[in-house]
């Protein structure tokens, strides 16, 4: 039997795992705070709910669960092919925790509180090729607003999240915002037909990756007519980086002002809350992969380790979906996993740290060594009680690696003996 975790997901050490809690425990605190209520949702929906959902590339990363016993049996003697090979699956696991929201909201809607604030933060899945940085199965921290179409929620959350960032050491980052529905009027004044544009949106989100002439390339591969790519990329092209592309230069060529006005209004209110403390631009190449967003979307950069650490967006047509009428939504998810790879990589400074100690006894001393160690626990300590084991000097190593500032030892109590550093 194997005894490594399957490829894209990880076991972590108890040095780790204290870590993780840590960070977790900060967001959640943050959340809380600011007048977010925490829900959970199962790890498994349906399989319908999955498929239907709008979740751009996600849906091809689905963990689909095989029917059992009766049904198994008669979908295998339907007779399956690689084009309804779907009639094998009833459920699968959750690629992220939006979904699950809006069937849980659909499901309770009569005993929440408009609108409605909450918290997730929990494991989601994706059948993803493993490499670095992608893993199988990983954590999010989502905060969501449902029923309310103000621009003003959309404030709330940037102003929020980005205080949870700050609150677990990610301080020096930009907020970028750009707007699906300015997005969109944008492709279609170039010249793109309705029923291209999230293919367009696809590739355009590749922008930072590919360059203006990767993008070029791939659009002309899915042969889009050549006036609309033309004009699309000679717009960029007036630009060194579509990042610089000002909102007022977008919203001078459209029809339909909204958009352009909601996102002022975002940038401005946020700027004006924030104290200086960070940059909200404008980047009309911000996409978002997930096909349910309707309106805003936001992401977070990190300046210091270059890429996302956090993004969301409004997805006002997603609840609906299960109720048959439209429900306002918007919500911003941290990339934790993203930043827990950097505090590893650079180091973190926990709270507690210098308040772990080991309390050493030998056989029959137990008694005196649990007393001493509630002594310790009183005084805000935390304790761990080990028998004294044969090499002490290599046990203590392997203590102080794991983040212990000390031992004490109770046949000989002296005090608490500190390790160097």
């Amino acid at each position: 039997m194997k005894i490594t975790s399957v490829k894209g997901t990880n076991d972590y050490l108890p040095n780790e795992v204290e870590i993780r809690d840590y960070l977790q425990n900060e967001i959640l605190k943050v959340y809380v705070e600011n007048g977010f209520e925490h829900i959970t949702t199962p790890v498994i929906e349906d399989i319908e709910n999955l498929d239907k959902s709008d979740g751009g590339e996600n849906l091809n990363l689905i963990f689909k669960i095989m029917k059992r016993g009766d049904k198994l049996d008669k979908a295998l003697a339907s007779g399956v092919t690689s084009q309804n090979e779907n009639v094998l699956a009833d459920m699968g696991l959750r690629y992220d925790l939006t979904l699950p929201l809006s069937r849980y909201f659909a499901n309770n809607k009569d005993k929440l509180t408009l609108p409605m604030k909450c918290i997730q933060m929990d494991r989601v899945y994706r059948a993803e090729r493993p490499q670095k940085g992608r893993l199988r199965e990983f954590v999010q921290c989502d905060i969501d607003i449902i029923g309310s179409d103000s621009r003003d929620s959309e404030v709330e959350l940037i102003l929020i999240t980005t205080k949870a960032l700050k609150a677990i050491g990610m301080k020096n980052f930009k907020v970028k915002v750009n707007d699906r529905r300015l997005l969109r009027a944008f492709l279609m004044d170039c010249g793109f037909e309705e029923s291209q544009l999230d293919s367009v949106c696809i590739t355009f989100d590749k922008m930072d990756k590919i360059g203006l002439e990767g993008v070029k390339n791939e659009l002309e591969e899915k042969e889009f007519a050549e006036a609309a790519i033309a004009k699309f990329t000679g717009f960029l092209a007036n630009v060194s980086n579509p990042q610089e592309i000002s909102l007022e230069s977008v919203k001078d060529i459209l029809v339909d002002k909204a958009p352009a006005e909601s996102l002022e209004y975002i940038m401005k209110s946020v700027n004006e809350l924030c104290n200086g403390e960070f940059d909200v631009v404008f980047d009309l190449s911000l996409v978002r992969g997930q096909g349910y967003y309707t309106g805003t979307v936001f992401e977070v950069e990190s300046i210091d380790f270059k890429g996302a650490i956090a993004g969301g967006g409004r997805y006002d047509n997603l609840i609906g979906k299960f109720l048959g009428q439209q429900v306002s939504a918007v919500g911003f998810s941290i990339g934790f996993e993203r930043i827990f790879s950097i505090l590893m990589e650079h180091g973190i400074d926990l709270p507690n740290k210098g308040n772990k100690i080991a309390v050493m006894y030998d056989e029959g001393e137990l008694t005196a060594a649990y007393k001493l160690a509630e002594k310790y626990r009183a005084e805000g300590k935390i304790c761990s009680l080990y028998v004294k084991p044969k090499k002490m000097g290599k046990f203590l190593g392997k203590l102080e690696e794991r983040g212990y500032a000390g031992f004490i030892n109770v046949s000989n109590d002296d005090g608490i003996s500190y390790f160097e550093n």
